[in-house]
């Protein structure tokens, strides 16, 4: 029955591309190839950003319990109208398509857990979902031994500096769960900004006995790129 009637849907509604508004596909094949792989020459070795310069990478140089950070796309072009589609409009089975380009790099990575950053429950009620708990849904990786909760509403990372960003998460993550013991994990969300909200989910995992801790995202957002667009993190 549940297909019977998506089918319907379909039928009613055909789905259409957020990147060109074609029938047929959330992210048609075109718009597919215009996806900009976040990795190769040119790039933070630890934090996948794009780089011009050597030396120390200033959107990674203050993470002190993140280990990196590992993205599928850049945040440009037809990857910012997936993020928005699935977040802001709701659009739940970009989650897919989002989470076939992101299999590669979880694979490599081969993380021991994946933790999905949690929403307040406020945010959560406003929304209706978790944009990171849909990803980490159509990954189809196996459930944490524990999880991780937002304990206290935060303000919009939009428009804060990083400093600002990090005071803003700050305490706001809880664990729940056996100790971690050395375990190498990730924390899953659609997009890495500044990493502030990863880097405090990874604190609380470190403080729980993680060994290693990654971001894990599907589009890599430069914090000092004009067009970042709306991001959490």
């Amino acid at each position: 029955m549940a297909t019977l009637l998506a089918r319907a849907l379909d039928l009613l509604y055909p789905p259409r591309c957020v990147g060109c508004a074609a029938f047929g596909h959330n992210l048609c094949e075109a718009c597919s190839t215009l996806l900009l792989p976040a990795r190769g020459p040119g790039r933070c070795g630890r934090c996948g950003v794009r780089r011009d310069d050597e030396g120390r990478c200033p959107d990674c140089f203050g993470w002190r319990d993140l280990d990196g950070a590992r993205t599928a796309v850049e945040m440009t072009g037809p990857a910012r109208r997936v993020v928005h589609g699935l977040k802001f409009s709701g659009i739940r089975d970009l989650a897919t398509d989002m989470a076939e380009a992101l299999h590669p790099v979880v694979d490599k990575l081969a993380p021991d857990a994946i933790f999905p950053i949690p929403l307040h429950a406020r945010r959560r009620r406003s929304r209706g979902f978790n944009q990171a708990e849909v990803l980490f849904e159509r990954l189809g990786w196996p459930p944490a031994p524990g999880r991780l909760d937002r304990i206290r509403p935060t303000a919009s990372q939009v428009g804060l500096s990083a400093a600002e960003r990090r005071e803003n998460v700050a305490g706001a993550f809880r664990y729940r769960g056996p100790r971690l013991k050395g375990a190498t994990v990730a924390v899953l969300d659609d997009v890495v900004t500044t990493g502030a909200t990863a880097s405090e989910c990874a604190r609380v995992l470190r403080e729980h006995g993680a060994g290693r801790v990654y971001a894990l995202a599907y589009a890599r957002a430069p914090y000092h790129s004009p067009t970042s667009g709306r991001s959490d993190d």
